[in-house]
């Protein structure tokens, strides 16, 4: 089934009128103009509003979107739909109506199965940004932590926290599970982490009130110093949303790598890199 209308992204902010980042009924029929009969706009809403609430926000615009080019079957998601075929998702699992940003259709340990909505997915993506966030800073701060550590332990006359190789011979590898020195770390500093953690979690509880309200994106703590996402259009705020996603999956990769990396070879990643001797 095609909509009446080509769909593409600049088109959303041309039938959003009003500005208020989702699309309506009226702001439908309106541009739709002779083709916007009651049957025209419903088929639309129907298709497309995946939470039932009478506006399509750019997610639900962008699956429609899919749909028009793959068919009406799981939103018009290609990777959900031949999960579902591998037998690798259930047909009746959510991840084949949501209209949530970088659904790929991986669901290994079947948490979008029976029981799951929408509600409950929401929370998983929280999860899963939370954790790309801190892996992307993990990733760049460890190979930066083995270069400068040394430096700046020897220029303050401080010992160096990185962890040697078995036979004792400094191999300059971040302290993790693996690699051991996490004993000789400050409790302080394990301290800190836990009440700046909490201070995040406080702030993230407090914004995220505004979910009932419709204004909320899983991961949205309103931290945006550089102005790069508010006042942005639905669909650079949408390719924001994907790169961000794409990339916390890429780092949570990259980090997981680098510990059993150096664990295997007993060298830093920097000198498996051929960055450091």
């Amino acid at each position: 089934m095609q909509s009446p209308i080509k769909l593409t992204p600049a088109l959303f902010s041309e039938l959003d009128t009003d500005g208020s980042g989702t699309i309506s009924a009226a702001e439908l029929r309106a541009a739709l103009g002779k083709l916007g009969d009651t049957a025209a706009v419903n088929n639309i809403m129907d298709r497309a509003d995946v939470n039932g609430d009478g506006e399509l926000t750019y997610d639900e615009y962008s699956r429609l979107m899919n749909m028009d080019k793959f068919g009406d079957a799981q939103g018009g998601n290609i990777l959900v739909r031949q999960a579902i075929k591998a037998g690798l998702l259930k047909p009746d699992t959510v991840l084949g109506y949501t209209a949530m940003v970088g659904n790929k259709g991986f669901d290994p340990l079947g948490l979008a199965g029976e029981g799951a909505d929408e509600t409950k997915l929401n929370g998983y993506r929280e999860a899963e940004i939370k954790h790309g966030r801190l892996a992307m800073l993990a990733a760049l701060g460890w190979p930066v932590a083995e270069l400068l550590q040394p430096i700046i332990s020897s220029a303050l006359n401080q010992p160096d926290l990185l962890v040697s190789d078995a036979a004792g011979v400094p191999a300059e590898r971040v302290p993790s599970l693996l690699n051991g020195g996490l004993d000789q770390i400050s409790p302080a500093f394990f301290a800190i982490g836990i009440v700046f953690s909490a201070a995040i979690e406080l702030l993230a509880l407090q914004w995220g009130a505004k979910v009932d309200a419709g204004e909320y994106q899983p991961g949205d703590l309103g931290f945006d110093p550089l102005g790069l996402y508010r006042g942005k259009s639905e669909a650079v705020r949408y390719d924001y949303r994907l790169k961000e996603l794409n990339n916390g999956r890429l780092a949570m990769v990259a980090i997981t790598w680098y510990a059993f990396e150096e664990f295997v070879t007993g060298r830093s990643v920097l000198e498996n890199a051929g960055i450091a001797n």
